[in-house]
């Protein structure tokens, strides 16, 4: 045997080969220890010849070879062997595979840290955005029969989110139904719950008997309310929740008989409800509906939200059946009657499970396109595995083409594939819980302040683990399939013939090149969507708002008083017991806030005639009092702006945006010109506009700043409900100093909705920020995936054609041609790729426009 100086140009394999030559042993036993062996004698190698030298080191191993010790090693595995019997996937070789492809992945650190990443990425994202729709719409309701629990109306087709019934119609279906073990019918609403401790505005829901009972929940302490409590003549009865009963009555045991106010009417407190029971919307209080259905015609009475459980043995499709059928009876009213707008138009029959009833089907579809868009992040993924696999397996073409001929099966070769891309996903199924679990914590947290149905629980359930497992072995099948199968084509033949065939023996270039086209065309559809939410994110942190929110703190105050003399005179003390804060620098009483408060209405400008109702254009409107401008820092284009002056018995007068005055006055002069609010035959006074202001920020994705109309907040005729704010009042922040303030004024006051004008802004638009985000994140980690699947494919193909390029070369070829040979290879798969992406993405921005701030799907500058 010729000296070498290395274990790279030594073949060990062959020293082993030589020594089981009469050993007689099974064809597969053979090829499974030439590999053993030939492993452990070059990594000894590597030791030993650094401390003894190359040759020293070579003449032990040998004479280790040829020891009577490795007989009996051979002994033993020759007395295992079953030749008679397939073993290729018994425990024994499987163990074998994984303990050899567990050496062979450490052995490149490379494959392993790279392939490991890879999939964690994907898996990671995978499993976090699951983890939000299994939490949000998967898990259900906390209840026993959840799913069973359904949702009952009447689908108008000209108003597809209208979905309620009429009183007299739900008394009718339930006297009638026979699919549902009990139905309930309830309003939900804020109301003013005064206590001795002081007034508070709680979510509660006015509701007919039964509601407690499809829900399974007992009552913590006392009862539910019951068909009685319904009766018009009863007493008003309440059941609270339990941080109610835990914050205003200190967990009073004896509260059952205690009073209640709620709304200024008196109510007894029945039941208190256990911690965390909520049903159905996220409720602090329920009352019972008190009206009576019996002198109702179909399709009269107040129009309420309709809730049941299905009986166990019956499906929805029988129940929607049936009220269906139920529902036929009473179209002719409805017909003849004010619900629907077009005559003739039949309404539709619905129901649903809860929770598919409560989500808006946008966020529905918004949730499932992400989760669309990590599957294909993980797709991406899977792919750079795959090429690192086909890579490994190109060059490792000379080991396995001895193993074959040596007697290992297609099988075994297709299993040790399979086997080592099944070991780097379960590394990354590891890591990637890691990863989902980060962003979880970090999706929860976005959502601190937003008002999330009270059923969502996102964090990584069991399911949720399962879900971690299978697509981690759907990543390995995926990851090891085509390189499992490239490898058992190998012309062992061809190759033992001639060498010089490695390169083309595994046709793995052309496979690769396919692969990364596919990324390059997934990481563009993505690199699409996160562009366009990318632009989003940023005009939503550098939103012009037209006004100033620092150092500005806001709360919401309402008085229960009719009358409307009271009303002004409260908020007038209010507004000037705010005043009286130290240090405040501007002090706000309105309807609303600005920029995320303002409503929509018709105006109509004076001596302009209008063909039709619809033709009067529509303006966000907002009252404001004289502090307003001072306070937001909004400053004045021409005219004066709104002051202290304009009260009840004044000259009616509004401010308008310029916008406003851009559209509706562009040949003349705003001011002096007299508008009107309100539909046709609902106008309010004639409104003389006295002073035009920039155009602020309004709540509006699509249309940020339209038209608007500020008008005098203290000349409104009824307000029961506005809006305060302080510049610099730093103890308006302190929820109980500005409640006490209040309550100095009408005890029964409640004080709310208490943010810094900032935390108000940031809370109105954190679904484009949060999502956006996310799909920012999901893109650039597919660029990044595809990038670096580009690079491994250019370099594996660069290092087979090394031969071909010093041909060329040597022809007479220049280096820069060699050059350009390579970046043309590059771009056909990049320009390939980028094409088919963008189409792609392009169709995909089109369905989550919903989260797009101020940009519209065909932005040319994004793409």
């Amino acid at each position: 045997m010729p000296d070498q100086s290395s274990s790279g140009t030594h073949d060990w394999r062959a020293d082993v080969r030589t020594r089981l030559a009469s050993a007689n042993l099974h064809s597969q036993d053979e090829a499974d220890l030439v590999e053993e062996v030939a492993q452990h004698l070059e990594d000894q190698f590597a030791e030993l010849s650094i401390e003894i030298g190359a040759v020293a080191a070579r003449e032990q191993l040998l004479a280790e070879l040829r020891d009577e010790q490795f007989n009996h090693a051979i002994d033993c595995r020759r007395q295992r062997t079953i030749p008679t019997r397939s073993r290729t996937w018994d425990s024994s070789s499987l163990w074998r595979d994984v303990r050899y492809g567990l050496r062979s992945l450490f052995r490149n650190p490379g494959t392993l840290v790279a392939g490991t990443t890879a999939l964690a990425l994907g898996i990671g994202l995978t499993t976090m955005m699951f983890s939000i729709i299994y939490g949000m719409l998967i898990k259900g309701l906390p209840f026993e029969g959840a799913d069973r629990i359904a949702s009952i109306y009447y689908l108008d087709p000209e108003q597809p989110e209208d979905g309620t019934l009429p009183l007299s119609d739900f008394t009718q279906f339930r006297a009638q139904q026979k699919s549902f073990e009990t139905l309930a019918a309830y309003h939900p609403g804020v109301v003013t719950v005064g206590t001795d401790a002081g007034a508070e505005r709680v979510g509660a829901v006015t509701t007919t008997a039964g509601l407690f009972e499809i829900s399974g929940v007992r009552a913590f302490l006392g009862r539910t309310l019951n068909v009685a409590d319904n009766e018009p003549n009863a007493p008003p009865a309440a059941v609270i929740g339990f941080a109610l009963w835990r914050d205003r009555y200190s967990s009073d045991s004896t509260v059952i008989g205690k009073i209640v106010r709620v709304n200024g009417v008196q109510h007894t407190i029945v039941g208190v409800m256990p911690d965390g029971f909520v049903f159905p919307n996220a409720n602090k209080i329920w009352l019972p509906l008190q009206e009576s259905a019996a002198t109702l015609n179909s399709g009269e009475g107040p129009e309420l939200l309709v809730i049941g459980k299905i009986k166990p043995n019956v499906g929805y499709s029988r129940a929607l059946a049936e009220f269906s059928t139920l529902s036929k009876h009473n179209r002719a009213a409805l017909t003849a009657g004010t619900r629907l707008r077009t005559k003739g138009t039949e309404w539709q029959a619905s129901v649903k499970p809860f929770i598919q009833a409560y989500i808006a089907p946008r966020i529905y579809s918004l949730l499932y396109a992400m989760l669309g868009a990590v599957f294909l992040v993980l797709l991406v993924a899977c792919a750079n595995v795959t090429n690192l696999l086909l890579n490994r397996a190109a060059n490792r073409t000379r080991e396995t083409a001895i193993r074959t001929a040596l007697g290992a099966s297609r099988l075994a070769v297709i299993r040790q594939s399979i086997i080592e891309s099944s070991i780097l996903a379960t590394f990354a199924a590891l890591l990637g819980s890691g990863i989902a679990q980060g962003g979880i914590v970090a999706f929860n947290r976005a959502l601190v302040d937003t008002d999330t149905p009270f059923w969502m629980d996102i964090r990584l359930h069991p399911p949720v683990l399962v879900f971690v497992l299978l697509v981690a072995a759907l990543a390995s099948v995926v990851s090891g399939i085509l390189p499992a199968l490239q490898t058992s084509r190998l012309d062992v033949n061809a190759f033992l013939k001639d060498d010089s065939h490695t390169a083309s023996s595994l046709r793995a270039g052309r496979m690769s090149r396919v692969i990364v086209v596919a990324e390059i065309a997934v990481s563009s559809a993505l690199l699409v969507a996160a562009g366009f939410m990318t632009k989003s994110v940023i005009k939503l942190a550098n939103i012009n708002t037209g006004f100033s929110a620092v150092g500005v703190y806001t709360a919401r105050v309402n008085v229960e008083s009719s009358d409307s003399s009271t009303q002004q005179h409260f908020f007038e003390a209010v507004e000037r017991a705010l005043g009286s804060i130290p240090n405040n620098a501007g002090v706000y009483v309105g309807s609303a806030l600005p920029g995320i408060g303002w409503s929509a209405n018709q105006v109509a400008v004076e001596g302009r005639t209008y063909a039709t109702p619809q033709d009067r254009r529509f303006a966000r409107t907002l009252a404001v009092s004289a502090g307003f401008f001072e306070t937001f820092g909004v400053g004045m284009l021409s005219g004066r702006a709104i002051n202290s002056t304009d009260r009840m018995g004044t000259l009616r007068v509004a401010v308008v945006g310029d916008t406003y005055a851009r559209r509706n006055f562009p040949n003349s002069d705003a001011l002096g010109q007299r508008i009107r609010i309100g539909e046709a035959g609902h106008e309010g006074e004639w409104l003389t506009i006295v002073g035009v202001m920039p155009t602020l920020f309004s709540q509006s994705f699509q249309n940020p700043y339209p038209p608007e109309v500020v008008t005098a907040f203290f000349q409104q005729p009824r307000v029961t409900s506005a809006s305060v704010a302080v510049r610099g009042g730093g103890e308006l922040a302190n929820v109980a100093a500005i409640r006490r303030l209040v309550a100095s004024i009408d005890r029964d006051a409640p004080v709310y909705d208490t943010y810094s004008m900032q935390g108000a802004l940031d809370q109105s638009t954190w679904a484009p920020r949060v999502f956006g985000t996310m799909f920012i994140i999901f893109g650039i980690i597919s660029l990044i995936l595809a990038s670096i699947g580009l690079y491994a494919v250019m370099a594996f193909s660069v290092s087979r054609r090394t031969r071909e390029m010093g041909v060329r070369m040597a022809l007479g070829a220049s280096a820069g041609n060699v050059i350009a040979l390579v970046f043309r290879q590059g771009a056909f798969q990049i320009i390939g790729g980028m094409a088919i992406g963008v189409v792609i993405g392009t169709i995909a921005i089109r369905g989550a426009r919903q989260v797009l701030f101020d940009v519209q799907p065909s932005d040319p500058s994004v793409f």
